[in-house]
């Protein structure tokens, strides 16, 4: 329980979602990501997270996978909370990376079930979703993550508040839906040292901190933590009118247009137009905005956010 305890009184306030810098090889850029998580310890982020979409596992290897633990395990160095994750992976081959990500210093791994499985599962999937963690918790003591993530057909609530009561589950990922069955997971929750996340939004945790969320995804912080931290410092402070009109001034403005120009592209340009990477890829196909594009990206970050300046080079 002490693992558990440790890892739940730091999952709290923004979690940044770690982002891949590709090679124009198409190769984890493993330099450029250490340098960019070193930064982000530096600017005091609380919570650092690889994750199945913003760090494009699908178009990972095992191999990639592997690495990237080890090495940001190391260079973050316990600065920040570290949270690797699973790819969708058999229970033995899930098993054999808990213990990897122990030993390479990782805090905690989100465990990330084929949601293709899930999904063929119907109803039987609340059974493949407990077995999954029966089979794999007690590989290692690294304290997980759960996900909940099925396209409309939520875990039932009393199925997460049983798994939260296990001594290697800290917490749960939300990527259901985000008013609703989040409101559900906390209260149901509320009594066990146990963290409910927000995916992706602001404007959601908002919602979700009065009522006991601990932590939050947001689209912001990968480039400007400063905006992510200064957010959460207003909701501790409940000082929710200011922190609701920190959801007007930059959210609500950058997603519009970063959904608009495909998210995961506008991303890369911010990330490459702050300076930490070295271009705009993404993986894969090696797609990128064109420089009218990533121009278009370029107005709508200063308009939002000033004049940008090169906070890492």
């Amino acid at each position: 329980m002490a693992k558990k305890s440790s890892v739940t009184e730091r999952l709290k306030g923004p979690v940044v979602p770690l982002n891949i810098c590709f090679t124009d090889d198409d190769e984890v850029d493993f330099p450029a990501m250490r340098k960019y998580v070193n930064w982000l310890c530096e600017q005091k982020v609380p919570v650092l997270l690889l994750t199945y979409g913003s760090s494009e596992y699908y178009w990972l290897s095992d191999d990639d996978i592997w690495r990237l633990t080890a090495e940001l395990a190391e260079e973050i160095a316990g600065r920040s909370l570290f949270i690797t994750s699973t790819a969708w992976w058999p229970p033995k081959v899930c098993r054999k990376f808990l213990k990897h990500a122990e030993k390479s210093g990782a805090d905690a791994v989100k465990v990330q079930i084929n949601l293709g499985i899930m999904l063929k599962a119907g109803p039987a999937k609340v059974e493949v979703f407990r077995s999954y963690h029966d089979q794999v918790q007690d590989a290692s003591p690294i304290p997980l993550l759960l996900w909940c993530n099925s396209k409309g057909s939520p875990i039932p609530v009393d199925v997460i508040a049983e798994l939260a009561k296990r001594p290697q589950i800290v917490g749960v990922k939300n990527d259901e839906d985000p008013f609703y069955y989040y409101y559900d997971l906390i209260r149901a929750t509320a009594d066990q040292d146990f963290a409910v996340i927000s995916g992706g939004l602001m404007r959601n945790f908002v919602y979700g901190y009065p009522a006991g969320s601990a932590a939050y995804l947001c689209g912001i912080a990968p480039f400007r933590p400063d905006i992510a931290l200064e957010f959460y410092n207003l909701l501790i402070a409940r000082r929710f009118d200011e922190a609701w009109q920190m959801v007007f001034r930059y959210e609500d403005l950058w997603l519009k247009t970063a959904f608009e120009m495909d998210w995961g592209l506008s991303i890369k340009s911010a990330m490459n137009l702050y300076g930490f990477f070295p271009n705009n890829r993404l993986g894969g196909m090696g797609r990128s905005h064109s420089t009218d594009e990533r121009e278009k990206i370029r107005q709508c970050l200063e308009s939002v956010f000033g004049p940008i300046e090169k906070l890492y080079l």
